[in-house]
């Protein structure tokens, strides 16, 4: 069951009135209990990764509220552990000049948007400029002059250890164990994401994850500086929210038995007295997915507990949903020992079961609550791809009797629709509320089988639940309307809904789903956002959609402006004449899904299925897609090992790219040059864009009163829509542009951020006073800041936002390539034979195959040292490396050598002085290394692989 936004927090809100400092519960940490290092780290694991999680941003129901809840001041001031600077929150608003921080960097999982990119335990407010800075640099303690400090936090070379000597992140002393204890918490909660780490700190595996310099580092602060006020109050308002807590708060000498001076032994946690459950965890939700009727489904829970008095009691709390379990009551020696309890669907008609499983008695204080959803449809069918990346995914589909196999068969071409679509939406003035369905199946459909539902306000489950009616022939349209519609609306209508809370009664901010017996399956509007996105528009489904998707997209719609009925009935859908298999009729086993590999990036193909029993095969009744995603650009690192004539280029793995490919150049500054964008070319949807320009803009203004020197211009029409320019060719030094609030936007505001080497930083926050036409000016841009393009973010509450006329004047820098699209493997590529002195540029791309790209990375800058006259030798050399019984030995040595040892990411691991002739190489983990060996007068590097 999808748990909504506004239950969260009505939960929230409840568990403030009744506990502000809440007890660590009861047997929360029972199946912990009595195990050291990996074991207990796993342990730990299980019973923290469930949790209640808000949206990421600002506003309800997202990380500001969270902000609002865990790290406010008494005064009012946020609690920031990054600078001195002293703000005040204004209710659940961002705040100007502060960021949501991951302190654990989001780099270093790959960036994907999972529970981690939300979880409070490791985000915290932060100053903008000192978050700018630590970028996703380790932590450390710094060496000689930082390069930056406010006071509170610093960057610059690191100084701790002799294996990482990069630039890192020092806070001040007061935050050191805050900072540890949150790092402890990520690799404990996530430990899932080990094959993602990317981090000087980390290794790849679950135990023992750091780095021998960086576990010496974290126990070290963790011990200098112990739990304070600050983290308890916090821990238990982060509870509150998520439902899960900080072990290493709750219990600091955890991190001793699973890293540090007492692995050798056994942790055991205060012996509890009351009766408890450890299993299930509070939080639990058992999904156990879909099913054809009359066929059952079933799954095991565990249960366990400690000090019962009594047997334990199973219940259900509504107890008519098909939903049962094996057992009423359950024994106390087996929930004590432990045991399995089987939880049982079985449905005759076609259903989405909700219900509570209730586990009570056996001298429990409270009811253990524990949600199971399950679903029963009429035959075989296919369920929405999942997992997606640039180069896979997986397949899912329902359970189906007696089946011996289940074959699917890929392709691309679409000859007809996989199922319904919505094709229009029409949100116009007062009751002029409509949804139009299309069939491109090719076949009649009984819409028997088809309702429409809706959320209300942005926040709930999805109700109001609209059957239709009627046979929907092959190629037409099918047009639901408010009963209360204009005549003109009404003429065009198939059916209509009347009625205070029917589903025709949707709002901007309503999303709006068509089921398919019971199940969404198609999607309009964006769910759980209480902001309008979709207020006073008419939405027209483009032709090249031939499948629903519950991901609502908007590069699938074209935006029209209110009350315009005229596309009505008149959908077409660009279907193909033949099909494109990849592969056919490929055995997926019996299991419910099928993990899909080795696809191209950014592109779109279509699965059908049949399952196979002793006497036939029934084919799905639907098809779906499955579309990749587009193949990401690195995360591009600073250089290292910079001499007089060479540097290392380094950056981040991507894990589909098969090679990368390498710009490097120099800047020439010339005359300036002012670059005017007046969006000539600006089409109703906000596409196409002007060359070089990004964004999610989606509309666009032809009126005079909201355009600059001449219409059109670019019009904001939801929340955190954006529009980046082009990257400028040189330094730029000015910014100018017309920007108006078209109608009232109170509470609105947008950013304009600067994109500078060292990544984004704000440059304004402009909020809407009036809705008066306005010119905004930057002059004297410094050139050191080095800005080349412009980001404009709308924070909306109400109303539009229309920009025209960006004005850049920047120092021409004509690029000289001194290397172009230069393939390299790995995650390194040192350049040499430069100039000395001198200031380059690198940018690098992932490439897939023979023609798949990523975009550019922004570019990295690299100034070389003065000559030092030392040659940089790679291969022929009286250096050998031998490989021998899986020890690395270096020989020819002449006794006056720097031996350093590099990871492909760019990380200096170890830097010896060797006075012999032979050395053995203490690689930490198997691995690729770069081994860089330096004596008076020359350099040599190896790649070498242990």
């Amino acid at each position: 069951m999808k748990i909504t936004r506004s239950l969260s927090l009505l939960w929230i809100l409840c568990s403030i009135t009744y506990t502000a400092y809440s007890e660590i519960p009861a047997g929360y940490y029972y199946l912990a209990d009595g195990k050291s290092k990996a074991e207990l780290k796993t342990a730990l694991h299980n019973i923290i990764k469930q949790g209640k999680f808000l949206e990421y941003g600002s506003g309800e129901g997202h990380t500001w509220e969270g902000f609002f809840r865990t790290d406010r001041r008494d005064d009012g001031s946020v609690w920031d552990m990054y600078s001195s600077e002293v703000r005040h929150f204004d209710g659940y608003s961002s705040i100007k000049g502060m960021h949501i921080e991951h302190s654990f960097p989001k780099s270093w999982w790959g960036a994907y948007e999972n529970y981690a990119y939300r979880d409070l335990f490791h985000l915290y407010p932060a100053d903008g400029s000192a978050n700018s800075s630590k970028n996703n640099f380790p932590l450390g303690e710094m060496a000689g002059t930082p390069g930056f400090d406010n006071g509170v936090s610093q960057t610059g070379k690191n100084g701790f250890g002799d294996y990482y000597s990069g630039t890192a992140f020092e806070p001040a002393d007061e935050y050191k164990g805050d900072f540890a204890r949150s790092y402890f918490y990520v690799v404990t909660a996530y430990e899932e994401m080990a094959d993602l780490w990317q981090s000087p700190m980390l290794d790849n595996n679950t135990y023992p994850v750091w780095k021998k310099w960086a576990i010496d580092l974290l126990l070290k602060w963790h011990r200098q500086d112990p739990v304070s006020p600050k983290e308890r109050d916090r821990i238990e308002a982060v509870y509150n929210i998520q439902g899960n807590r900080n072990p290493f708060i709750d219990y600091p000498d955890l991190a001793e038995y699973i890293w540090g001076k007492d692995t050798l032994s056994v942790y055991h946690f205060p012996e509890e007295t009351e009766p408890f459950l450890a299993s299930p965890a509070k939080g639990t939700r058992i999904d156990m997915g879909a099913t054809v009727q009359q066929y059952p489904l079933k799954t095991d829970i565990w249960i366990q507990g400690a000090n019962l008095t009594e047997n334990v009691t199973v219940g259900w709390q509504n107890g008519n949903a098909g939903l049962s379990a094996s057992q009423n009551t359950i024994s106390k020696e087996d929930a004590i020992s432990g045991c399995n309890l089987e939880i049982r669907f079985s449905a005759t008609n076609v259903e989405v079961a909700r219900d509570t499983l209730l586990l009570m008695d056996g001298g429990l204080s409270d009811t253990l609550k524990v949600p199971v959803t399950a679903v029963a449809v009429s035959g075989f069918r296919l369920l929405e791809s999942s997992n997606t990346s640039a180069t896979g995914g997986t397949l899912n589909w329902v359970n189906y009797p007696s089946v011996t196999d289940y074959r699917l068969s890929l392709y691309q071409g679409d000859i007809a629709a996989g199922n319904l679509i919505i094709s229009a939406y029409i949100e116009g003035s007062s009751y002029n509320k409509a949804i139009e369905i299309y069939n491109g199946t090719g076949r009649d459909v009984d819409l028997s089988a088809y309702s429409l539902r809706k959320q209300n306000n942005g926040r709930g489950d999805f109700g109001d639940d609209c059957p239709l009616k009627g046979i929907l022939a092959a190629g037409k349209s099918f047009l639901v309307v408010n009963t209360q519609c204009s005549a003109e609306l009404s003429a065009l209508a198939s059916q209509k809904v009347g009625g205070e809370y029917s589903v025709m009664n949707f709002n901007g901010n309503d999303a709006v789903a068509l089921c398919w017996e019971g199940m969404m399956i198609d999607m309009v509007g964006i769910p759980d956002m209480q902001q309008d996105w979709g207020k006073d528009v008419s939405l027209y489904r483009k032709s090249n959609v031939t499948h629903p998707a519950l991901d609502f997209n908007w590069e699938e719609w074209s935006v029209s402006d209110i009350d315009d009925i005229l596309g009505l009935g008149k959908h077409v859908m660009e279907l193909q004449s033949e099909q494109h298999p990849l592969w056919t009729n490929v055995s997926a086993g019996t299991g419910v899904s099928y993990t899909v590999k080795g696809l191209k990036p950014g592109t779109t193909y279509t699965c059908r299925a049949e399952a196979v029993t002793a006497n036939s095969s029934i084919p799905a009744s639907n098809t779906v897609q499955l579309r990749t995603q587009e193949l990401e650009a690195p995360q591009i690192l600073e250089p290292s090992d910079v001499a007089g004539t060479s540097f290392t280029a380094n950056w981040e793995e991507v894990a589909e790219a098969g090679s990368y490919q390498l710009n490097l150049y120099t800047i020439i500054p010339g005359e300036t040059i002012k670059n005017t964008q007046p969006f000539d070319e600006i089409g109703a949807s906000g596409k196409p864009l002007p060359e070089g320009w990004t964004g999610t803009v989606s509309g666009r203004y032809t009126a005079e009163a909201s355009s600059g020197k001449a219409i059109p211009s670019v019009s904001f029409q939801n929340m955190d829509e954006w529009l980046q320019t082009c990257n400028y060719p040189g330094v730029v030094t000015s910014l100018s542009f017309m920007y108006r609030f078209p109608s009232s936007g109170a509470g609105s505001y947008f950013t304009v951020e600067q994109l500078t080497p060292g990544g984004w930083m704000p440059l304004d926050t402009i909020e809407y006073e009036n809705t008066k036409k306005q010119i905004a000016t930057y002059d004297n841009i410094p050139a050191d800041r080095e800005v080349s393009a412009f980001k404009f973010t709308y924070k909306k509450t109400k109303g539009n936002l229309a920009i025209d006329d960006v004005e850049v004047s920047y120092i021409r820098s004509d690029i000289s390539y001194v290397h172009k699209d230069i393939p390299a493997n790995g995650t390194s590529y040192r350049f040499t034979g430069l100039q000395s002195k001198t200031a380059y540029y690198y940018q690098v791309r992932s490439v897939w195959g023979e023609n798949i790209f990523s975009v550019w990375t922004s570019p990295m800058k690299a100034t070389t040292e003065e000559a030092s006259g030392v040659e940089v030798l790679h291969g022929k050399s009286p250096v050998k490396i031998l490989n021998y019984m899986n020890e690395l030995y270096i020989s020819g040595l002449s006794g006056n050598e720097t031996i350093s040892v590099y990871t492909l990411s760019g990380s200096c691991i170890s830097r010896v002085n060797v006075r012999t002739q032979i050395y053995k190489i203490p690689l930490p983990v198997s691995g690729i290394y770069i081994i860089q060996i330096k004596n008076t007068d020359k350099t040599y590097n190896f790649k070498v692989i242990k």
